[in-house]
């Protein structure tokens, strides 16, 4: 590929490509870390690579290739309202992420199940019985993925890096195209980044080396203090509309329940939308109450912070009940 050179004095104008499907089951999978702010996450991570210098503040620099969670392949009947809650969230915090929607694919399949002979070894998949199962798959993550970055480089002559958030070798062509309009456009080359996708840990996955030799450079990991870093605020407000975190997705959801379930009390807020409104402001110091560092919302993740909070939350309950026997 041919060099690379910029100002110093200023920001690479940089766009970034998500594949959904990858960073979730890389990363967030069965973790607390699912309402996360993709964009802080982002500048975390550019900022450890070889070309910290990236511009991702204009708007739709980031793309994020998902799906609609179908209600018929869901295992949790919460999780297609979560996943709704979560884009809203995003497109509400985030202007400069841009959403880019496939679908999920349902159909009946014959697969052969695992089997073992009589020495107990695994047989071949040729040897073993078929069964009819479902098929789930998501659809044209990985499609709009290298289709959104080959169309950005060809129309874009100011984009000056791309950087791809995936391990799936079905964007290698995609890479090899950008490459190829490099070496033809020697004068305005677009540099490539690859962040894999993949957690720190025993479960770790290692780089497809085919991506990587295509990159001009890598990341080869993300840490949970990232993605911990990298959560949006608890409740998301726009002008007409909110994006509430589901409690099921915070670490401490019984917890947090717990602070719910007093505030929606009848006599209390009534409802999840006041509860979490309630939440997002500043809470004054009261006398015998442990001082709030930050809004209650930000103080979800940590048992001492909801501590603090359900102290708070009991009180201002005590309150408006003794506020209505008067």
């Amino acid at each position: 590929m041919a060099g690379f050179f910029t100002s110093k004095d200023r920001a690479v104008k940089t766009k970034v490509y998500i594949d959904g499907y990858n960073l979730y089951y890389g990363c967030l999978k069965n973790t607390p870390y699912k309402w996360l702010d993709l964009h802080r996450l982002i500048e975390l991570l550019i900022s450890r690579s070889d070309h910290p210098d990236a511009n991702i503040n204009t708007k739709h620099a980031i793309k994020f290739t998902t799906a609609d969670i179908s209600p018929k392949a869901a295992s949790d009947q919460n999780s297609p309202n979560d996943q709704r809650s979560y884009h809203q969230a995003l497109y509400l915090y985030r202007p400069t992420i841009e959403i880019i929607k496939g679908a999920y694919s349902i159909e009946k399949s014959t697969y052969p199940i695992v089997e073992q002979d009589e020495s107990g070894k695994d047989k071949s998949p040729s040897e073993s019985q078929r069964m009819m199962v479902w098929k789930i798959e998501e659809k044209q993550s990985d499609v709009n993925v290298a289709l959104e970055a080959v169309y950005d480089v060809l129309t874009d002559s100011t984009l000056e890096q791309v950087i791809f958030v995936t391990n799936d070798t079905d964007i290698i062509p995609a890479l090899k195209k950008i490459r190829l309009i490099n070496d033809e456009r020697p004068n305005s080359t677009v540099q490539i980044g690859l962040i894999t996708p993949s957690r720190v840990g025993k479960h770790q996955r290692t780089t497809n080396p085919n991506l990587s030799k295509l990159a001009t450079w890598t990341i080869e990991y993300i840490t949970n203090e990232e993605l911990e870093t990298s959560q949006l605020p608890s409740r998301v407000s726009g002008k007409k509309s909110s994006a509430i975190k589901p409690t099921s997705w915070f670490k401490h959801a019984q917890e947090v329940q717990e602070i719910l379930d007093i505030l929606t009390h009848l006599d209390v807020l009534g409802s999840i939308p006041r509860a979490w409104r309630w939440l997002s402001e500043p809470k004054p110091e009261v006398e015998g109450l442990p001082i709030l560092v930050s809004t209650p919302d930000r103080m979800l993740n940590t048992l001492a912070g909801i501590e603090a909070v359900k102290l708070h939350a009991i009180t201002f309950a005590q309150y408006k009940i003794n506020q209505q026997k008067k």
